[in-house]
């Protein structure tokens, strides 16, 4: 009777222990799953914004050229002039002359993920101390103003034709240009031209820290 007893004793205490062990398993295997997702969702966001900021790059490099063609040549530059530049690298569908001269284009990233690795806590999960701080680095520049608009420029440049159309009291832009382009203009764009070189730079910079970061998540995973 007493070794009955026992064995059935030791038998409830191993599948207590069992189940216990096996619990500690599905949880594992539980948050192991969520981490899985997480590293594929995150890597997912980090390529769109890598192909964001490639197309922000072409965009930038086509207004930093039609511009310096405008600068380049700004005694005999007209609006038809202008306007071949532009057709040579096209960044603007509505090929309005003020767009042309003034539109800022700028990035919004997409970072959901990354804002609820860091913000939960979870970025400390990620095994190398290094990719941490990448992540972290690129999620602060990336909600910074460094890569959007400028709409002090773009609106300065827009009141200039504002003001000479109602000097004029007319609404043809390339009339405006061809008829008042002066040393305001050349100015505003000349501005305009440095403001995009350096946001061109941070485009450049952030696309090769990016393709960093990606590789070395799929390399060696993000956990």
């Amino acid at each position: 009777m007493k070794k009955e007893v026992l064995i059935q004793a030791f038998a409830i205490f191993f599948s207590i222990v069992g189940s216990f062990g096996v619990e500690r398993y599905i949880n594992y295997r539980n948050e192991q799953n969520e981490l899985e997702i997480i590293e594929r969702n995150l890597l997912n966001e980090m390529e769109q914004n890598y192909f964001s900021l490639l197309a922000l790059r072409g965009t930038i490099e086509s207004v930093v050229a039609v511009n310096d063609s405008i600068l380049a040549n700004w005694k005999g530059v007209t609006s038809k002039k202008i306007r071949k530049y532009h057709s040579d690298d096209l960044y603007d569908m509505n090929e309005k002359l003020e767009y042309i001269l003034a539109r800022s284009y700028g990035y919004k990233p997409k970072t959901m993920y990354m804002n609820s690795l860091i913000y939960s806590g979870l970025i400390l999960k990620i095994n190398s101390k290094l990719l941490r701080n990448k992540i972290e680095s690129f999620n602060l520049y990336v909600n910074s103003e460094w890569l959007g608009t400028n709409q002090n420029i773009e609106g300065e440049i827009t009141d200039w034709f504002k003001k000479k159309s109602v000097l004029e009291k007319t609404l043809d832009n390339d009339l405006l240009f061809d008829k008042h382009k002066n040393f305001e203009l050349f100015r505003m764009l000349r501005y305009r031209r440095t403001n995009e070189i350096y946001k061109l730079g941070s485009i450049r910079g952030n696309i090769r820290f990016l393709e960093e970061i990606m590789k070395e998540i799929k390399e060696n995973g993000l956990f």
